[in-house]
């Protein structure tokens, strides 16, 4: 699913668009504990979306680690000029959406967004 299907599916924003826009995403991996997403994606091959509602460095910088090109926040989060800022220059996608999480990943998931596995 190309980006701008994502935005169109959960009523988001793009704030920061350098970056794949052209870009197939097919899975997604939601959560605010970064720590969370290390553990989890580093089993992930595909390229895939991150659903969060943390707008601090730490998310471009997880992102950045685990090549994961674009970030939706949630909640109609307000997003640091520092964070778009280090997004630009790792060209990492950033999305915002007014949606709580839940919808969010409710929303994408019935459009056919697949989970990461678990695995364990």
């Amino acid at each position: 699913m190309k980006i701008n299907e994502i935005c169109k599916i959960v009523d988001a924003e793009i704030l920061q668009s350098k970056g794949r826009l052209n870009i197939d995403i097919h899975t997604a991996f939601a959560a605010d504990l970064m720590s969370d997403t290390l553990f989890i994606i580093m089993r992930e091959e595909d390229p895939l979306l991150l659903i969060t509602g943390v707008t601090n460095l730490s998310v471009v910088r997880t992102a950045s680690i685990l090549d994961i090109p674009a970030v939706l926040f949630v909640r109609g989060k307000n997003v640091p000029p520092e964070t778009i800022q280090l997004a630009e220059q790792n060209e990492i996608l950033l999305l915002r959406s007014k949606h709580i999480m839940f919808v969010s990943c409710g929303l994408l998931y019935q459009a056919g967004i697949q989970g990461v596995s678990w695995g364990m």
